[in-house]
């Protein structure tokens, strides 16, 4: 198996790693990740903008200080999408995400005036395999709000990547992308 990535240099056990009650999880240098996260029971508890732009800011500044490259993000009222670049270190995802949660958590609980309640219930990462599962991933998590009937068109969710996409792709790849078809994406969506 192998992620979208250069060479290897590395053992298995070394990009493998293991949790109690939960499959493996395939940490690979500089490989591609899509990463989805619940609310705790799906409660839908990004209501507003302000509160979205609170998680959508603490995603960004966390996978700045962990060096995780975002290629695409979709934040929604009980749940996120994102696709990132590992590190050299890919094992950082871990700790993304623990922090990410956790800082998030203690805004919005704050914002919420609920000290101590648990925001966020799990995350599923898949290293990304094949170049086409890329392609359809990043157009799905684009398109994600309209998936789940925010809006008529992603460009107008400002929680989400694809004006970001749209703007700064050059010709070629967002016509590669958003030509990928996504009804075959096999993504944990069930958030309606």
């Amino acid at each position: 198996m192998s992620c979208l990535t250069p060479e290897l240099n590395t053992s298995m056990n070394d990009i493998y790693k293991t949790y109690p009650h939960n499959p493996p999880h395939y940490f690979v240098p500089n490989a591609i990740y899509m990463v989805t996260g619940s609310t705790l029971y799906k409660k839908r508890l990004l209501t507003d903008n302000k509160r979205k732009f609170l998680v959508l800011d603490v995603l960004f500044e966390r996978a700045a200080h962990w060096g995780w490259n975002l290629e695409a993000w979709s934040i929604l009222e009980t749940h996120y999408h994102f696709i990132a670049r590992a590190p050299e270190n890919a094992l950082t995802l871990e700790k993304l995400i623990r922090q990410f949660h956790s800082k998030s958590a203690v805004e919005l609980n704050r914002l919420d005036k609920t000290l101590g309640r648990k925001v966020w219930h799990n995350y599923w990462d898949t290293c990304i395999t094949h170049e086409t599962s890329y392609y359809a991933r990043l157009h799905y998590v684009h398109l994600n709000p309209v998936k789940h009937g925010l809006v008529e068109n992603a460009e107008d969710y400002p929680f989400c990547s694809y004006r970001w996409f749209l703007e700064k792709a050059d010709d070629g790849f967002r016509d590669t992308v958003m030509n990928q078809p996504i009804d075959r994406v096999d993504v944990f969506d069930d958030f309606d």
